[in-house]
């Protein structure tokens, strides 16, 4: 090895455990701070770029039985739910799954999205993977449906000033996601 190879690699070496002085980037995969108005559930925070997502198009010209997304729900110790996995359907609008969703449910998830400037479908989507995976509460809605809900808050100013809980409804023998809705609460 040549004498300036040598000098090169010790000063990477030495320069290896270094860290920049003054302002830093967050660590990688810390959460940077957000600007203005956005939604929050469970500790994360909607990013309407990384939660950016277009089910309708994937649904387009698809059977209402083939599966969208196959996505994690978290145990429920308390009823005796053992995680496992969500099946989100294209479905039927008169039925369940994501087409239930988009007909019964837009203009519901749509004043959450106005409030931020993102779409409808973003912001269901982002709730509906928050109540699976990290839900507020789980509840029998009867023996064959068990509702995830997950309070989603708008947060402005460091402060949630409004807040929803999304319930999703998941089908207990078949994992089938069947609706999606949020209730504002007082």
């Amino acid at each position: 090895m040549s004498r300036a190879a040598l000098l090169s690699l010790s000063a990477v070496v030495l320069l290896a455990g270094c860290s920049p002085t003054g302002a830093s980037a967050p660590a990688p995969g810390a959460a940077a701070p957000i600007d203005g108005p956005h939604l929050r559930a469970e500790g994360v925070a909607f990013d309407p770029v990384a939660h950016d997502v277009d089910p309708g198009a994937e649904c387009e010209g698809r059977a209402g039985r083939e599966a969208l997304a196959v996505l994690d729900r978290a145990a429920w110790p308390e009823l005796g739910v053992p995680a496992g996995e969500a099946v989100m359907r294209c479905g039927r609008a008169d039925g369940a799954g994501w087409r239930h969703i988009a007909d019964g449910h837009t203009g519901d998830f749509g004043e959450l999205a106005e409030l931020i400037g993102a779409g409808w479908e973003d912001v269901a989507w982002f709730a509906i993977d928050r109540a699976l995976e990290q839900p507020t509460r789980v509840e029998e809605y009867r023996d064959d449906i068990l509702n995830y809900d997950v309070l989603v808050e708008l947060v402005d100013g460091g402060e949630a000033t409004r807040s929803w809980m999304v319930t999703v409804g998941v089908g207990l023998g078949s994992g089938q996601v069947i609706t999606a809705f949020p209730d504002e609460q007082r």
